[in-house]
């Protein structure tokens, strides 16, 4: 794995771009702020909406099983499928189910638990945090990276052996 500090965020891109026309290399990017125009997009919203629908449903389904079919009584003359008395609890399981989904779904998202990574070692991963410019090649063969590293005017770079 190697890890190059930049001077500007446009070299970055540019060290970067060039290192992710070889398939074969693995490139990570890391600044302070995500690049001005970059369009993000995340599957977290979509997920919670999954697990929203699906707490409803579920929620919804399991009180006309146990009101219509597993337990059906005839109290106080109302009929055996009486929806309405059914919205509140489909509507806390629709929250519950949405919201378990969007934490999975953000843990799921950003990799976590993972607790160590050896790229956090490096030298120039700590001027990250004040603004820097790195880049993680984590692929691909040694000698080109470096090359390509050097060329786009890499400050340091760094060797880590995982």
């Amino acid at each position: 794995m190697i890890v190059a500090a930049f001077a500007t965020e446009n070299a970055l891109h540019e060290a970067a771009a060039e290192l992710r026309r070889d398939r074969a290399c693995r490139v990570e990017t890391y600044g302070a702020a995500p690049p001005p125009g970059m369009v993000t997009s995340s599957i977290v919203p979509l997920l919670m909406l999954g697990g929203g629908m699906a707490g409803a449903v579920g929620g919804f389904g399991m009180q006309v099983y146990a009101t219509t079919l597993s337990y059906p009584q005839d109290i106080g003359g109302r009929p055996a499928f009486s929806w309405p008395a059914y919205i509140p609890a489909s509507f806390e399981l629709a929250v519950m189910g949405a919201m378990l989904a969007g934490i999975i779904g953000y843990f799921m998202t950003v990799r976590l638990p993972r607790l160590y990574d050896p790229v956090d070692e490096a030298g120039a991963m700590h001027a990250v945090m004040t603004g820097g410019h790195v880049a993680v090649v984590r692929d691909g063969d040694i000698g080109e990276v470096m090359n390509t590293l050097t060329r786009h005017g890499a400050l340091t770079i760094e060797e880590i052996r995982p």
